[in-house]
């Protein structure tokens, strides 16, 4: 009984999403890396960042090419180059930081794309966890790589924006997150 139990659980890791990318894997490195949103308030493009989070990257053991990609993204770093907007930022009806500290965005369907890639995945945030496709450019120079590209998400989808600005009246709901990941071989 426990070998058959044991061969199940073999079974289940080989065969998920996960265990299939077993290449290389690659991890972000703070410095150099820029993960950035845009936000439109009344017309206007209002920028933001975000300073801390971390990307990992998994490569196709036999082509080398991307095959799944996971992002944490602390989400009480947004800075917006404005104190007391970057304190609003924390609060219930932005991004609640204090319940839900990160967002997580988990890619295992990567597929070839015109331009390079589309990751399909999930992003939880929020506590909300919605569907996504980032499309992204993957760019491997030896010892070092650049993971690059942008979407556009609506941030009411994820509850980002709730009292006065749950609506698109004045603050657009489509946020662009833009982002140059500067990844190396993790250890």
């Amino acid at each position: 009984m426990r070998a058959h139990l044991r061969g199940v659980l073999v079974l289940l890791v080989v065969a998920s999403p996960t265990a299939a990318a077993t290449g290389l894997t690659w991890q972000s490195q703070a410095d150099g890396s820029e993960l950035n949103f845009s936000a439109w308030y009344e017309g206007e493009e209002i920028p933001g960042r975000f300073s801390r989070f971390a990307v990992q990257l998994t490569t196709d053991d036999s082509t080398g090419e991307p095959a799944a990609l996971t992002v944490e993204v602390e989400v009480g770093s947004a800075d917006m180059s404005d104190a007391e907007i970057n304190q609003e930022l924390a609060e219930p009806d932005w991004f609640d930081s204090e319940s839900f500290p990160a967002a997580r965005f988990l890619g295992e369907d990567i597929a070839a794309s015109a331009d390079g890639y589309v990751a399909a995945g999930r992003l939880q945030l929020k506590g909300v966890e919605r569907s996504l496709q980032v499309p992204f450019a993957w760019r491997r120079e030896g010892e070092q790589a650049t993971l690059s590209g942008s979407v556009d998400l609506s941030r009411l989808a994820w509850q980002v924006g709730g009292g006065e600005w749950a609506s698109d009246a004045s603050l657009a709901d489509r946020v662009r997150v833009s982002f140059e990941i500067r990844m190396v071989p993790a250890d």
